[in-house]
């Protein structure tokens, strides 16, 4: 056995791969601009391997399709323009995807950040400065569990958006979770809309970059105006990453800042889903 073989066995026992690219990241090229022919290029293949991955087949099976009138073609998953009309008033079996079996909807899917005006998203740090090549270069895919009260997300992140290089910056991590508990939180606010009173992150790992990752959220607990929610952050092959929780606060002011437009963003539901949810009234506990 030579020295060098010697050598290269010692130090790949010594530093794993894994190890070393965490040290060592490997050079990568700049981002594409946004709305180049890479740009697109990239997202398409981003948005395949994206409806390819085990977990988002599992739960699209048991969810109600997107809506084709809020949902780009391009966003929409295979297949699923031949189901959307339930998105429309469709039957039951064509809302399963041809399933015909409707109790086995659990979830509804849903795109954050498509069809905002661009006097909103300019000025947003998740619906505008995180979107594009690099960053979150497809927007994340929601299975919204049908009672609202728990979420979850796949999204990719990219390398622009590194403290370390190649390792996700803590503190876009915490601004997604702030955004991700909001959507869980803000069906259960009679005015649909809080504020963050806290939000408490515990890194468990490093999260790489240029790699899907899932949000799990829930809603624990609904004190009138205060909704207490907590989650966690994984890999696709379920490895922990980050736990999280808050505590959302609707502000007696809400009535001055509601917005049917944000609203609709935020929710974001299916027709076949909005027609079977009782609203919040204006009048419930504001204890």
């Amino acid at each position: 056995m030579t020295l060098l073989s010697v050598t290269t066995y010692s130090l790949g026992v010594l530093y794993p791969p894994n190890l070393y690219t965490l040290i060592y990241p490997r050079v990568a090229p700049p981002s594409p601009d946004k709305g180049s022919v890479q740009a697109l290029k990239d997202a398409a293949e981003l948005e395949r391997q994206l409806w390819e991955l085990p977990l988002v087949q599992d739960l699209a099976r048991r969810s109600h399709p997107l809506n084709s009138d809020t949902v780009p073609a391009n966003f929409l998953g295979p297949n699923a323009l031949s189901s959307s009309t339930s998105t429309s008033g469709g039957s039951s079996d064509e809302a399963s995807g041809g399933l015909g079996l409707e109790e086995e909807l659990t979830h509804y899917m849903a795109r954050p950040y498509l069809n905002l005006p661009e006097s909103f998203s300019r000025h947003s740090l998740t619906a505008g400065l995180l979107q594009g090549p690099g960053r979150m270069a497809i927007p994340p895919l929601l299975f919204v569990r049908t009672d609202e009260k728990a979420i979850t997300g796949v999204m990719h992140l990219g390398r622009s958006i590194c403290g370390h290089d190649g390792i996700v910056h803590g503190g876009a991590i915490a601004t997604l979770f702030d955004d991700a508990f909001f959507r869980t939180a803000v069906a259960n606010f009679p005015a649909r809309i809080g504020v963050t009173a806290w939000l408490k992150i515990d890194y468990r790992a490093p999260t790489r970059a240029d790699q899907f990752v899932v949000f799990k959220t829930k809603v624990d607990k609904v004190e009138g105006r205060k909704v207490f929610v907590s989650g966690q952050m994984e890999d696709v092959e379920g490895n922990l990453l980050v736990q999280a929780s808050a505590l959302f606060v609707q502000p007696k002011y809400a009535h001055l800042i509601k917005s049917e437009e944000r609203e609709k963003h935020f929710l974001n539901r299916p027709a076949a889903i909005a027609r079977t949810l009782e609203p919040v009234g204006e009048n419930a506990d504001m204890q």
